[in-house]
């Protein structure tokens, strides 16, 4: 993530974080921080929205005090969804009539541990939503070799959007095949090509069964053909584009390079091959897992 998008991403989870805070208060809660806020409305909120708070705090909290906490745009959408369930769950907490006062003379039993904080939930979905560049550091030791570093990073930056990025091109190598086949009319070039297609689709329409509560409803996924469009819905909101980016300059360069070998230009393909090689090795010094 560069330095701009850090600072963007930042900014959307501190605030975030102050509306909750705010509107805490607006339902009586009182105290310093986020967690003695919730606290101190006691049974009030109930346990699946303190869980909420409780991982919007520690992601808060992480971008806080760590330079280099990141997240990738499908984690920071889960993130911004887990806030406006807390405020819609805080809307009708401060909408609600208060609770009647205790009588004088009885103490407050205190409720059991529901509304507990439970730190180390938050630790691990917080350790799971930034994790580090998955990409071995090794590869991008040596110049030529440092290639393979910059495939990785390009295939990492899919995240989970790796296998629809899989079934997208499965899928067109099929549609190409079998378009082939019909326009040859060749009966075993169309079926090596409708097969496929058939099994892409199918296990694209599974995929969709699995996810149907995320995307509020099948969509896309059960039409063939339309179901590409779905594919890459997915990759979008899988991808992290700055990693894409590098893998993408590096690769580039180094084509640069070689274009200019081709001319005759040894001594700038050099330098231009030593450019890219210098870049992945940086890149993998300050993602090094």
């Amino acid at each position: 993530m560069n330095e701009e998008a850090q600072l963007l991403t930042t900014g959307r989870v501190i605030a975030a974080a102050r509306k909750i805070e705010s509107k805490l208060v607006e339902c009586g809660g009182s105290g310093d921080g986020m967690r003695e806020k919730v606290e101190s409305l006691g049974s009030r909120i109930p346990p699946e929205t303190v869980q909420l708070i409780n991982h919007i705090g520690g992601v808060r909290n992480r971008f806080a005090h760590e330079s280099d906490a990141a997240l990738r745009p499908d984690e920071l959408k889960l993130f911004e969804e887990a806030v406006d369930a807390v405020l819609e769950d805080l809307d009708e907490l401060a909408s609600a009539p208060p609770p009647p006062p205790r009588p004088a003379g009885k103490k407050a039993v205190p409720k059991p541990s529901s509304v507990r904080i439970e730190t180390e939930p938050a630790a691990e979905s917080v350790t799971k939503m930034s994790r580090p560049d998955p990409t071995p550091t090794m590869w991008a030791a040596l110049p030529g070799v440092h290639l393979v570093y910059a495939f990785l990073v390009g295939w990492n930056a899919f995240g989970r959007g790796q296998l629809y990025l899989l079934l997208l091109l499965a899928e067109l190598l099929s549609l190409t095949a079998l378009g082939f086949g019909i326009f040859l009319k060749s009966l075993p070039l169309t079926i090596a090509g409708g097969a496929p297609f058939l099994a892409v689709w199918l296990c694209g329409l599974l995929l969709g069964l699995l996810n149907r509560k995320e995307d509020n409803g099948l969509g896309l996924c059960t039409v063939p053909l339309f179901n590409l469009v779905w594919f890459l819905q997915k990759i979008i909101e899988s991808t992290d584009s700055a990693r894409l980016v590098v893998a993408g300059a590096i690769f580039g360069i180094w084509l640069a390079a070689i274009q200019l070998a081709v001319t005759g230009e040894y001594a700038a393909a050099a330098v231009i091959g030593l450019l890219s090689w210098g870049g992945a090795l940086l890149d993998a010094l300050l993602h090094r897992r």
